[in-house]
């Protein structure tokens, strides 16, 4: 039977625990597999999960949950939203970085829309499914991954002291929401940061002016955790 290469990182392997098992788990793995075989899809196979590399459960403090890869070439690498360099940031990260710059003190915008620094401070970057068809959004849902998501999102819960989902538009609250519990974790949510979402809304209800991001790293200072620092300028501290 076909295994993802590279494997799930082995932080992760409690997934098995909650919920979901390795037989199905390896079902994926086969269908992915074949995916791969016939076409061109994102992101490369090294990165499938790369989010899941950068941290592992006991350290997560914050769940950005998206819903698949970038399907440009060059764009999608395994964390949702981010992009990396020379790829310029698109439409729903620039919303992103609007908010941002509104929200956060010393904000800038970043050269590169690469949002690494984020997951080595305990944002996990999830996206809902974690491979798609190069050209073609949403072309992987059903192939297995909604179930795989939310066994993580179960798992995390119980590794993790504390976590506040961010979780916009609905596809991203039907996945996470029904799995969250909301005793011990937070769950924040708002309509999706994409043009399609933000155009057809009153500006009462637009993503820029949410404070999603100041509003995460007061819950978790409120539970005696380090916040979450949002800037993306190249420092040391951040990226050595």
């Amino acid at each position: 039977m076909a295994s993802f290469n590279p494997a799930l990182p082995p932080a992760w392997e409690g997934v098995f625990a909650h919920g979901y098992s390795r037989s199905e788990f390896d079902q994926l793995a086969a269908t992915v597999d074949r995916a791969y075989a016939d076409g061109a899809v994102f992101p490369a196979r090294e990165n499938i999960f790369r989010a899941l590399e950068l941290v592992g459960p006991a350290a997560v403090k914050v769940v950005i949950l998206g819903q698949d890869p970038y399907p440009t070439p060059g764009n999608a690498h395994g964390l949702s939203f981010s992009v990396m360099p020379p790829a310029r940031p698109p439409a729903s990260l620039k919303t992103i970085f609007k908010e941002l710059a509104r929200s956060i003190p010393d904000w800038t915008p970043p050269e590169s829309g690469n949002l690494e620094a984020w997951a080595r401070q305990g944002v996990l970057l999830l996206n809902t499914i974690l491979t798609v068809r190069a050209g073609e959004p949403m072309s992987h849902a059903r192939l297995g991954w909604e179930a795989f998501t939310q066994a993580v999102i179960r798992f995390l819960q119980a590794e993790s002291p504390f976590v506040v989902f961010l979780l916009w538009g609905g596809k991203a609250q039907a996945a996470a929401q029904p799995w969250i519990d909301t005793a011990r974790h937070a769950a924040i949510t708002d309509n999706h940061p994409s043009p399609l979402a933000q155009n057809r809304l009153p500006s009462t209800e637009k993503f820029v002016g949410n404070g999603h991001f100041a509003e995460a790293n007061r819950r978790l200072t409120a539970k005696g955790l380090p916040p979450i620092d949002w800037r993306l300028s190249a420092t040391p501290s951040l990226f050595g």
